[in-house]
């Protein structure tokens, strides 16, 4: 019986220790997010870093200046090997599985020079920025060539433009969209053959009144000297499975920093959250070190509407959901294991995520801990419409992090479908989602109304009665008074 109790006791704790460290993993930065007021609040972590793989710690040559990362639909990861003018698939163990350096076209070797860019399509067929060489390359899935293309002879573009392709990604259909070097007119389209047929997604340049004022009033000198609005270079893109280019730019002067463009080149991305924009950290310093607003270096689109953008500017990976909130933040510049040096490219792969730190030359491998795990199933059912299966999940998140709002928000929504209005006001209230809350305030007031027909009808009843006595009582008082001094 004693050893049945000192095993029963192991094993509690042995569970604790084990949650203890899912939620509150040892890592080398502080996790936070941001209430409706945008202040900062502390949180548990959602996810910690397992490994940094090198290029020798994957058996092939180290990794020199890398810039592009992509997974392919069986899980392998590939790497812009971008110094070493190669194009690395690694397994999903992080082995080296395949190094392409050389290709036949026409006849003859060719090879990589300096591509900064890789994608996989559905169909395995390899996309390369193959920037030096100022060329997109489409590679079979067993490395023979499929097709090469650069702008060529086109009126779009002016006669000394040098096409140097940064970021390629193909939809189902097998268009390209490619980001190059120095285009501020938007994302370049090609299509199935390579054609180039234009631009995709421009953005459009916001000029203050108060910038149109003094441009109208100074002299061709002053505005010779004043700021040209010109639209900002792309930074990443990447493209979800129904063909939706999700995009980020490099101006950090914007209140949104990512773009999710539809086909016919409109952004649609959702924020329902008018305080806080989709722009990454929402106070920062403006001096020193790790100062200014987040850059958006890279962009992956990860299952159930969810997206996750990578800052440069703190190192910091930003999550957020279908309709604009941020689930979770997390990583930092330094010199430990889940933070960078410089990084540059982000991917997924179920529930791993990818760092590219190009001046370390590795790759940084994170996965969740349980308080993130609970998170992205929640935002899975409430996505999938299973709002009343969502509400354990969140429960769970509450009791890891009480201040969570969205989970409050999540409850809400829940008890909102099921037309319990004031139970969801309540939540609603504690997730700061005003839009909702006007929902179940309205539902609740009619629903209160129609509850109460009887009474509020008696009611009326009685105060009608009751002014219309009150006056026939005046009338009446008025004439006694009226015949009294008649009679006097």
């Amino acid at each position: 019986m004693k050893k049945k109790r000192i095993a029963v006791l192991a094993a509690v704790l042995l569970t604790v220790c084990s949650l203890t460290t899912a939620v509150h993993a040892d890592v080398p930065y502080e996790s936070y997010n941001y209430d409706y007021w945008g202040r900062v609040v502390p949180s548990p972590v959602p996810y910690q870093p397992v490994c940094a793989y090198t290029g020798q710690d994957c058996g092939t040559a180290a990794f020199s200046t890398p810039s592009g990362l992509a997974v392919g639909p069986d899980g392998c990861l590939y790497v812009a090997d971008t110094g070493n003018n190669r194009i690395v698939e690694l397994d999903a163990k992080m082995h080296e599985k395949r190094v392409l350096t050389q290709f036949v076209n026409n006849g003859k070797a060719d090879s990589f020079k300096g591509p900064k860019g890789v994608t996989i399509g559905k169909d395995g067929k390899i996309h390369i920025a193959d920037t030096g060489n100022h060329r997109i390359v489409s590679l079979n899935a067993d490395g023979t060539l499929y097709q090469t293309f650069g702008v060529g002879k086109s009126t779009l573009v002016g006669s000394d433009f040098v096409f140097s392709p940064l970021k390629v990604g193909v939809d189902s259909a097998n268009r390209y969209y490619v980001i190059a070097e120095n285009v501020t007119d938007g994302i370049m389209g090609f299509d199935q053959s390579g054609a180039f047929y234009g631009y995709y997604g421009s953005m459009k340049v916001q000029v203050s009144f108060a910038d149109k004022f003094w441009r109208t009033i100074s002299t061709k000198a002053q505005r010779s000297q004043m700021q040209l609005f010109i639209p900002t270079e792309f930074t990443s893109l990447d493209i979800d499975e129904d063909g939706f280019v999700y995009a980020t730019d490099a101006n950090t002067t914007e209140t949104k920093n990512i773009r999710k463009i539809n086909p016919s080149g409109a952004d649609v991305l959702v924020n329902y959250n008018t305080t806080r924009p989709i722009s990454g950290d929402l106070t920062y310093r403006t001096q020193g070190s790790y100062s200014g607003p987040s850059k958006f270096q890279d962009i992956t689109v990860r299952e159930n509407g969810v997206y996750a953008a990578l800052d440069s500017t703190r190192g910091r990976i930003f999550t957020y959901d279908s309709e604009g909130n941020l689930l979770y933040i997390f990583g930092s510049l330094g010199d430990q294991l889940g933070s960078f040096k410089k990084p540059v490219a982000l991917a997924n792969w179920k529930e791993n995520l990818y760092v590219l730190d190009q001046t370390r030359g590795q790759i940084v491998l994170f996965q969740p801990t349980q308080y993130g795990q609970l998170i992205d199933r929640a935002v899975a059912l409430s996505y999938d419409g299973e709002e009343t299966q969502a509400v354990q999940v969140w429960n769970n998140v509450l009791k890891l992090d009480a201040h969570y709002e969205l989970a409050y928000t999540g409850i809400g929504k829940s008890l909102l479908a099921q037309n319990k209005n004031a139970e969801a006001m309540t939540y609603l209230k504690k997730g700061m989602d005003k839009r909702d809350y006007s929902i179940a305030f309205h539902r609740y007031r009619n629903e209160w109304l129609r509850s109460h027909n009887t009474q509020i009808i008696l009611v009326l009843c009685l105060l009608v009665a009751f002014f219309v006595g009150r006056s026939f009582y005046k009338k009446a008082k008025q004439k006694g008074k009226g015949r009294a001094s008649w009679k006097s």
